[in-house]
């Protein structure tokens, strides 16, 4: 039985196999959807070709874990990831009770402390951007009944 060799980036390979297992997961749960074709499609036609995509993503990844000269480090970023998880919850929470506008501020303040703060100017354009572009996509665009505003 040959011997298995340690991934030679491990961060890498340990990323790709959870993207694999988020699409495979996803996969399953989305089996009994109706995919249609590229010209009748279904409800299950985007969910399974992002899956599919996923997949693609994390393989590509666990192959590059596997071959990429990377000095071994396992080492967990806790500021970034506890910051963008607070970020998204946070996000979700305020969505419905003080309007789209506030949570992607909240959202991007929030996920602001995963690096470097961002200055006053270069904040507000990106709030202004993001808080319009989803207005004009998700309002306008395709209708949903969104609170804007608080």
């Amino acid at each position: 039985m040959p011997m298995m060799h340690m991934p030679r980036s491990p961060q890498d390979f340990l990323a790709g196999l959870l993207l694999s297992a988020i699409a495979l997961g996803a996969l399953w749960l989305a089996r009994g959807w109706e995919v249609g074709s590229l010209a009748m499609m279904q409800a299950g036609f985007f969910p399974r070709l992002i899956c599919c995509l996923l997949l693609a993503l994390g393989l590509a990844t666990m192959l590059r874990g596997l071959t990429a000269d990377r000095p071994v480090t396992l080492r967990v970023a806790w500021r970034p990831s506890v910051a963008i998880t607070i970020a998204v919850v946070a996000f979700a929470a305020l969505l419905d009770k003080l309007g789209l506008a506030v949570a992607i501020l909240a959202l991007i303040g929030i996920g602001g402390l995963a690096g470097r703060p961002l200055r006053p100017g270069p904040f507000a354009a990106l709030w202004a951007t993001l808080a319009s572009a989803c207005v004009a996509i998700f309002s306008w665009g395709l209708g949903l009944p969104l609170q804007i505003w608080p």
